[in-house]
């Protein structure tokens, strides 16, 4: 069974989106902070919730 990355961003999606947006490259050198999230999870999630219809919570 295929993960939720790989049917929500296949492989060719993938290369596409590479070809448009450039790979970044974090430079932290005070250090320390949270490990940055991986391009193709965020684009998952992106495409998750513009196609699932989910709201996200907000916090007043």
């Amino acid at each position: 069974m295929a993960s939720l990355a790989e049917r929500l961003v296949p492989d060719e999606l993938w290369e596409l989106f590479r070809r448009v947006v450039p790979p970044t490259e974090v430079v932290r050198p005070q250090g320390g902070g949270r490990r940055r999230a991986g391009d193709r999870e965020v684009l998952t999630a992106i495409i998750f919730v513009a196609t699932s219809g989910c709201t996200s919570r907000t916090v007043s």
